[in-house]
């Protein structure tokens, strides 16, 4: 197996177990859990803080959301085919919300020293996962694109307004779920429909009485 092959299934083993413990788990627990000998994690971490932040970047990995979300049909209602898009990644939101509070409240700092550097300014680039979100943002705009004729903006945009409020409602519902001790809700059909539909209701929905 690759070093490289080899770290994907340490992260793939870790990252159920850092989203319960944080950096509280133990190597040792990690190893384990990925059936291999606590030792072959440091042949191919040179320490934890390597291990955390690769796990990290691992979960934030949009891949495979992507490739799904292109096999959407395009000739579903608009509606239907963006609550099956959104759903998968208020999913996807919702294992990340829960893995970064964990590790943040035990102590997860990134090591920004493994942000590439910008090769014309020697500035600290953007973090990876930025472009991992600018790639899902992508792949709702082309899920968007098809209906463009009604959309009120270009479909980037509206596709950045959409995951900012899947994104920003899936970490409130995860912060307070955990404080409440319960499941997470799901807002993903509201929030779809908000989008489509506006916040203000139309005369029908008020009973007959001007919105204005």
């Amino acid at each position: 197996m690759s070093t490289e092959d080899r770290q994907e299934a340490i992260a793939i083993a870790a990252i159920p177990l850092l989203a319960e413990h944080g950096t509280h788990v133990t190597t040792g627990q990690i190893a384990k859990a990925a059936g291999i000998a606590e030792g072959t994690i440091f042949r191919v971490f040179k320490d934890k803080q390597e291990l955390l932040d690769f796990c990290v970047l691992r979960a934030f990995r949009t891949r495979e959301l992507v490739e799904r979300m292109s096999m959407i049909p395009v000739d579903q209602p608009m509606p239907e085919r963006l609550v099956e898009a959104m759903t998968m990644i208020d999913d996807m939101a919702a294992r990340l919300g829960a893995l970064m509070h964990t590790l943040g409240a035990t102590g997860y700092r990134p090591d920004e020293a493994n942000h590439a550097k910008d090769p014309e300014s020697g500035e600290q680039g953007k973090p990876p996962m930025m472009d991992e979100f600018e790639q899902t943002t992508t792949a709702i705009a082309t899920l968007l694109s098809s209906g463009q004729e009604q959309l009120r903006l270009p479909a980037d945009r509206a596709a950045g307004y959409l995951m900012g409020l899947i994104f920003m409602t899936r970490m409130q519902a995860v912060r307070t779920a955990q404080t409440e001790e319960k499941e997470p809700d799901s807002f993903v059909s509201e929030i779809v429909d908000l989008f489509m539909n506006g916040a203000i209701a139309n005369e029908a929905e008020q009973g007959g009485k001007d919105p204005r």
